[in-house]
């Protein structure tokens, strides 16, 4: 058995039999429409990260496979994380598998393949750690924050968020006391995220009510089979380099298209671009204990 394997992924362009170019902003008039078109690729098998690793969330062990992440030159380590011995997320990754261009062409989308669940300042206070949630009438913002672990760098434009959820096996909607179809909504905090290695935060907003007395059988968390959604943003692909406007925002290009196809070349991030795969993939539900 193989101790870790890739994804192969890619791009199929097409154009027509009339020109010896292709433009990816065809009108039809005079250039071909279908050479604005492209397809994305990837095979059905998972790619996966050393099987020495442990499988076992943040908070139990320092050597997961949710820390180890793609980079181009192999399966690595994430900087700033607890196997580092430092928290310099800027840091050059520890690379445990040499694999040449493994991001880029061998793990297809960037996947969310562990979570935890915390704060502000511990990733792993609640979920796997255990540690016991104290419910308020009105939450402070940062009170709860997850933490989705992608297993590649990713790039994240607006305010994707995630749902959390209440039950035994946190699959009911949390309303906080509010009317059903109403979920409870955490949204991703910039600040407290770690792009470069792949961890996205969503954090609960202020003014929540999480007592008792609105979570059902007092459990909270995300459930193994959920996913995030786009909210007018978009968790993505990092390209080799992300054009930044000058508030250090990310540049978002429109290829003119009425119907945008996946695109991530070099330097540009396009509209709709390499999106990450919204199911997380989890071993287990992430939930804790509401007090």
């Amino acid at each position: 058995m193989a101790l870790w394997s890739r994804r192969n992924a890619g791009f199929i362009v097409n154009e027509d039999d009339s020109g010896d170019k292709i433009i990816f902003n065809g009108d039809g008039a005079g250039v071909a429409s279908a050479a604005e078109h492209f397809l994305r690729y990837q095979d059905g098998d998972a790619e996966n990260a050393p099987k020495f690793l442990s499988t076992g969330s943040e908070g139990n062990s320092d050597y997961s496979r949710g820390l180890c992440i793609a980079t181009d030159s192999g399966w690595a380590m994430a900087a700033g994380t607890a196997s580092q011995g430092n928290d310099n997320a800027d840091a050059d990754p520890e690379i445990l598998v040499c694999s040449r261009n493994l991001r880029s062409q061998g793990v297809g989308d960037p996947t969310a393949t562990m979570c935890t669940i915390g704060h502000l300042t511990s990733k792993t206070a609640y979920y796997p750690d255990g540690g016991t949630f104290t419910g308020t009438a009105s939450s402070t913002l940062g009170d709860l924050v997850v933490y989705l672990y992608f297993n590649e760098p990713v790039a994240v434009i607006g305010t994707p968020r995630i749902e959390l959820k209440d039950g035994t096996d946190v699959d009911e909607e949390f309303n906080a006391g509010n009317y059903a179809g109403n979920p409870t909504m955490l949204t991703f905090r910039r600040s407290v995220s770690n792009l470069d290695a792949g961890i996205v935060a969503f954090e609960l907003a202020a003014s929540v009510d999480t007592r008792t007395s609105v979570v059902t059988n007092n459990t909270l968390g995300v459930a193994s089979s959920d996913a995030w959604e786009e909210n007018s943003g978009r968790i993505m692909k990092y390209s080799d380099v992300i054009l930044s406007e000058t508030d250090d925002e990310t540049l978002v290009l429109n290829d003119g298209g009425s119907t945008e196809g996946p695109s991530s070349f070099g330097s540009f991030a396009m509209e709709d671009g390499d999106k990450a795969e919204f199911a997380v993939s989890l071993s287990e539900n992430a939930s804790f204990t509401v007090s």
